[in-house]
């Protein structure tokens, strides 16, 4: 089994510098590694270039500016093409327990219908009590939180990319879990509570600028909270598959890695404008009271 870690950074240098160097150190050789920095300015590039001259196995993405972390992550599963195991990691998340990897492939391997696995990193986090194959406890969850989440090859294929349509903090772990479930999987958190530690929903660790901007991605109509719904909807409808593609193209120029917009995302994407300006949701963000008939009636310009 060989799984393949995405670590995407933006500024917090003190975070990033505690994720990496936990993960380098207690975790067993046998895994790919990329990072791939959103145009950080507070030294972090300088470091991960430092980090990466001394780990061969890393690869190292430094963008030009914020693409999101949708965007990011998906690099970094460019980079996992021949893994059977994909784990998306946050940059503000400490490494503690050298088997925490092996433990998340072990109970993905063993119970074919796990879709994603993680860690209980929040105290919020509820579920229900799961027993596994082997016997032992874990925790069935509605979404696996992406600071993270571990992803068999064969749900990639599935159900395709991290959802890009977000804004630069959006719902695309919330999402992709809905997908996953959608297509029969069940997740869960492996029983242990000391593997990781999440610094970065500590008092002491929470960037005010960084919590801003999430703000404004969740709640900005064409990125948050409607466009979660929206997306659900499109999905239950059959109005565009749960395989979902890339929104920008990267390609590698002279500058280092560009983004264009995806031909075949252009559709969607006038659908989702369409049904932003012309859809209400309710107060409980219930999705039955979205009204469909306003588009319905015009067509789908897809």
């Amino acid at each position: 089994m060989r799984a393949h870690i995405g670590v995407v950074c933006w500024n917090r240098l003190e975070l990033t510098r505690l994720c990496l160097t936990s993960l380098l150190q207690k975790t067993p050789p046998g895994y790919g590694l990329t990072v791939v920095d959103n145009g950080s300015t507070d030294g972090t590039k300088e470091f991960l270039q430092s980090l990466a001259s001394a780990h061969p196995h890393m690869r190292l993405h430094l963008l030009r500016r914020n693409m999101g972390v949708a965007v990011a992550s998906n690099l970094a599963w460019d980079d996992a093409a021949d893994a059977d195991f994909y784990v998306k990691l946050d940059n503000d998340v400490e490494v503690l327990d050298p088997q925490w990897l092996n433990r998340l492939m072990r109970m993905l391997t063993d119970n074919p219908r796990l879709g994603m696995v993680g860690y209980k990193l929040c105290a919020k986090h509820e579920g229900t009590p799961l027993t596994l194959a082997d016997g032992s406890p874990s925790l069935e969850v509605i979404c696996c939180n992406g600071a993270c989440a571990c992803i068999p090859h064969a749900v990639h294929e599935l159900l395709g990319f991290w959802n890009e349509g977000f804004g630069r903090y959006g719902y695309e772990d919330l999402e992709y879990s809905w997908r996953a479930r959608r297509a029969g999987y069940t997740l869960a958190y492996a029983p242990q509570q000391d593997a990781l530690r999440h610094h970065g929903t500590e008092p002491e660790f929470i960037d005010p600028e960084q919590e801003r901007g999430k703000l404004s991605s969740h709640t900005s109509d064409i990125s948050g909270t409607k466009a979660y719904l929206l997306y659900l909807l499109l999905y239950e409808q059959g109005v565009i598959p749960l395989k979902m593609g890339r929104k920008y193209l990267p390609s590698q120029a002279p500058e280092g890695l560009t983004f264009s917009l995806n031909p075949a995302h252009k559709a969607l994407q006038r659908l989702m404008v369409r049904l932003i300006n012309s859809v209400d949701t309710s107060q409980q963000g219930d999705l039955s009271q979205l009204d469909l008939r306003a588009w319905q009636n015009k067509g789908n310009p897809a």
